[in-house]
């Protein structure tokens, strides 16, 4: 009979604790303390959940085959040149030479 009134009194203690802080606390706040705690008590299963899925491990009779592909040889790499090509781009036709406009035309 002790113990029963001693839990009424420690919870209504945090129930009226509770109340005050409620009345001091705005409603937004509340809100998101009620979000991140419903949060976390979905959060810690699901990944506990994960965490045991990742330590199943399939057996699967054919990883122990060998494997018969053809692979074609690596080829060399490519050499720059040691000096880039620059390119010059002028808008109007009229200001190229004309070797470089003949060059440069494409006969349809």
């Amino acid at each position: 009979m002790k113990y029963i009134v001693i839990k009424a009194l420690a919870f209504s203690a945090v129930v009226v604790v509770g109340w005050q802080i409620g009345g001091i606390i705005s409603i937004h706040t509340m809100t998101l303390f009620y979000g991140f705690l419903f949060g976390a008590f979905v959060g810690i299963p699901a990944m506990l959940i994960i965490a045991t899925r990742a330590q199943t491990v399939r057996h699967d009779h054919y990883h122990h085959a060998p494997t018969q592909s053809d692979m074609e040889p690596q080829k060399q790499p490519l050499r720059l040149p040691a000096k880039p090509t620059r390119y010059t781009v002028i808008a109007s036709r009229p200001a190229l030479p004309t070797v470089a406009q003949s060059r440069l035309e494409v006969s349809k």
